[in-house]
Order: structure tokens, then sequence, then C-alpha cells
């Protein structure tokens, strides 16, 4: 139960996120690995969880609000909502910059031309990466690491990945 609770309100793994999503027209799909600093309390990963999720689940919960409020005064409640809905955004976003700046990140694009597939990125790097947290993320499920070593491992990996530079810091 502890787990399923964890889950919910921190995301799947506490060293950070997998997402597989189709990218655009002409890219076949976007992988993302996502990997929180080492150290990060319980409350940052909900923080930035929260922001990861604010889209879809702000979404619903103005919805509720909406259907709730809705019968009283339609237009004060289609307000509130989308109020509720940009503060949200407002909010996490303020909350969670430092904490996804502090993030590393790797993404590699595939996409099949004249039926051949052709990645782009460092495909290497992710898939490497992404066996060793998932390998470890299983064994920390089992019992099969203390929480040092577990902290330990994630942290090789995340000394592997690139560190990112701010857009703004770029351009200079």
């Amino acid at each position: 139960m502890n787990e399923f609770v964890r889950r919910l309100l921190e995301g799947r793994a506490p060293w950070g996120t997998l997402d597989v999503s189709p990218a655009s027209r002409g890219i076949w799909q976007q992988v993302r690995l996502t990997v929180y600093p080492p150290g990060i309390t319980h409350a940052e990963r909900r923080i930035l969880h929260l922001a990861r999720v604010w889209p879809v689940g702000g979404g619903i919960l103005c919805l509720f609000a909406l259907v709730l409020l809705g019968s009283e005064n339609p237009a004060l409640s289609l307000a509130a909502a989308l109020a509720l809905y940009a503060g949200g955004f407002l909010i996490l976003s303020r909350l969670a910059r430092d904490l996804r700046s502090r993030s590393r990140a790797v993404t590699v694009t595939s996409e099949y031309v004249h039926g051949e597939l052709y990645e782009h990125g460092e495909v290497a790097l992710l898939r490497v990466s992404a066996e060793r947290l998932m390998t470890l993320e299983a064994r920390r499920r089992h019992g099969e690491v203390d929480p040092v070593s577990y902290e330990a491992e994630w942290s090789d990996v995340f000394g592997t990945l690139p560190v990112r530079t701010s857009r703004m810091l770029q351009r200079r």
C-alpha cells in the first residue's frame, strides 16, 4: 500500500521518468529519460510529479469544479475553473523551475524513412542509462538493494548524463 501511495504522489520511480511519446508528423516516436538529482526529497519529487501531470490532472480537477459549481453561476464557475487551471501552471512552474534545471535528460527520436529506422540523439547512452535505472528500480522493489546503494547507483547514472545548459547561457 505504501508503494501505491508513493507512486501516486511521486511517480513511478524515485530517480525520475522515462517517457515514450509520438513527437510529430514524420517522427515515429520520442523517448526522453529524465533523471532527478540524487538526494532529492519526497516533497521535491511530489512537486516535479505534480507539475508533470498538471495539464491532464488540473483539467480533470477543473471539470469537476465546473460540474459542482456550474449550476449556481455558470460564468463565475467557468472563470474560477480557468483561474484554478492557469494558477496551477504558474505556481507549479515556479516551484519546479530550480528542480528541473538540476535534473538531467537525454532525448532520442526515431523515424522511419523509406522503411528504414533512423535514430537521432544519444541512443546508446539512453539505452544503457534506462536499463540500469529500470534494473535498479526492480531490485529496490524486491528489497535487494539498500537505500544507500540505491542512491549511489542512481548517482552513477546521473553523473553519466550531460548537463543541460540554459538556452539563455547558450546564446551568449
